[in-house]
């Protein structure tokens, strides 16, 4: 396997293992997984119009009016009246979700650190001196979306 198929393999894997790890130690939100991504791009941008979200997740706009149902029902996501344009909404993520959220990232960071800290310490010093070019390689990714 070539080092760019190896790379999305393990970021995958990691990515999808991290998160039942977390699920397992019950830090993980009761949600499906499409909800937990639709709030994290709220959180983390401060609200988004329906169309913005749509294109942030890749989904299409009745997935997502589907999605942003559900969530508000549970009252993790509020619609807001757009600043910019009267006639659009801006979802928010509410003080629920954003609570929900940050209980999923403290146990996710739990998770990690757990099995870093149950890795030989060579093998810890690898993957910190990585991390500078897995950031870099994370900037050009961005840079070519």
């Amino acid at each position: 396997m070539e080092l760019p198929d190896r790379l999305v393999w393990l970021i995958r894997g990691f990515g999808r293992a991290l998160v039942q790890a977390t699920r397992r130690a019950g830090h993980s939100p009761p949600l499906p997984e499409s909800q937990v991504m639709a709030l994290r791009v709220l959180s983390h941008s401060g609200g988004r119009t329906p169309a913005q979200l749509a294109d942030d997740l890749q989904l299409a706009r009745p997935t997502v009016s589907n999605l942003v149902r559900d969530l508000t029902a549970d009252a993790l996501v509020e619609r807001r009246p757009s600043a910019a344009d009267g006639r659009s909404v801006l979802l928010v993520p509410t003080e629920r979700a954003e609570g929900v959220l940050n209980a999923f990232r403290r146990g996710r960071s739990d998770v990690m650190a757990r099995a870093v800290a149950g890795l030989p310490a060579e093998d810890q010093e690898r993957i910190a001196a990585a991390l500078p070019s897995l950031s870099l390689l994370l900037d050009r990714i961005r840079a070519q979306g």
